[in-house]
């Protein structure tokens, strides 16, 4: 079963779920729709500043994302997120809890760079699949629960 969902805004879209698509922590793939968030918008990731941890907040050119979260239950996970058109991949970690415009479990805002490895900025809005990886030694923050 299928819903459809219409969202208005700056970088948003409308959505389609399969409702048959859940991700897990065990590596499925989840089907969303990702855009692309900079500026202003990457001020106080909210994943930080709590819990003993240092605010941080992210430029357009650091790998990572934001996601809609009840609980902040994606934060500091690493996200592998793969354009459904042209198979290019990117990995990000979730620093962030995106805006209202996002509906639970079927978006991902993307850095400008991260998402510039998927598509042209210009595109605005992509069909993707995101699936929970390890993160790189490379990736950055560093920070976050049991992190040095």
């Amino acid at each position: 079963m299928t819903e459809a969902f219409t969202i208005r805004g700056r970088g948003q879209a409308g959505i389609l779920q399969a409702r048959s698509e859940n991700t897990t922590a065990n590596g499925l793939k989840k089907r969303a729709r990702a855009t692309w968030y900079d500026g202003s918008e990457l001020d106080d990731a909210a994943c930080y500043g709590t819990n003993g941890l240092p605010d941080y907040t992210p430029t357009d050119y650091d790998m990572v994302a934001a996601m809609p979260m009840k609980k902040r239950e994606h934060c500091y996970k690493c996200m592998k997120v793969t354009n459904k058109e042209n198979k290019k991949s990117v990995i990000v970690k979730v620093v962030d809890v995106c805006g209202s415009g996002c509906p639970m479990n079927n978006s991902i805002d993307l850095t400008l760079s991260a998402f510039e490895k998927l598509a042209h900025r210009d595109v605005g809005v992509l069909d993707v699949t995101y699936t929970e990886v390890k993160c790189p030694s490379n990736i950055t923050p560093k920070m976050g629960p049991n992190l040095k």
